[in-house]
């Protein structure tokens, strides 16, 4: 059975095992075609951006801690999600907000991606965010074709469309709820783009 030395000196049995079990991308949600969009994306800017009232750039952000099982672990700078860890990330918000509605993500002028763009919902903890590796679940529905439940998976559908070489734009398939959210680019790292939807204010109108 192989051993994983990770940061701090902590030893977990058979990590690399639990990694290759469960660790493989999940079937993908993304979709283009008939429901294409576009955006005006920021055109000379490399980096990750969301665009609300306008475009802020994300940035990311590496997990303060890990829990393997019922056990700790230090934070990995980059790695796999088997489906029994949660990473937590500090603060109870992020830094890059948008208002609650229709949102789009620019992924602008990046070479290459390391996995299929993913959103993924956090769950917000004392002074902390937490992204668990186990709702992260795309379920077999009628017909054979595969979906996240939305009960049972933290995963948000989404519609993806590359307008240009090197630029991808990622949109949730329904307008997101106030809460935190983050873009993960391969549902198997942890090192991800944090960003908030703030909660409208009182009285204002339901988001479109």
């Amino acid at each position: 059975m192989s051993r994983l030395l990770l940061p701090g000196g902590i030893l977990i049995a058979a990590f690399a095992a639990s990694l290759a079990a469960c660790g493989q991308d999940q079937p993908q949600q993304s979709s283009s075609g008939n429901s294409a969009f576009t955006a005006d994306y920021p055109k000379y800017r490399p980096g990750i951006f969301i665009q609300g009232a306008s475009w802020v750039e994300v940035h990311n952000q590496m997990p303060a801690k890990t829990r393997v099982a019922h056990g700790v672990a230090a934070s990995l700078s980059y790695g796999m999600v088997p489906a029994k860890v949660v990473a937590e990330y500090d603060g109870e918000h992020a830094a890059a907000q948008v208002d609650s509605g229709q949102i789009t993500i620019c992924i602008c002028h990046i070479l290459s991606l390391p996995g299929t763009p993913t959103i993924v919902q956090l769950h917000a903890k004392k002074g902390a965010r937490e992204l668990d590796g186990g709702k992260m679940i795309v379920y077999p529905i009628v017909g054979g074709s595969k979906m996240a439940d939305a009960k049972k998976s933290d995963l948000v559908p989404v519609i993806q469309e590359q307008p240009e070489n090197q630029v991808w734009l990622v949109r949730p398939q329904s307008p997101l709820e106030p809460g935190e959210y983050a873009l993960m680019l391969g549902t198997q790292n942890i090192n991800i783009y944090p960003f908030t939807v703030a909660a409208p204010p009182a009285g204002a109108a339901p988001p479109q």
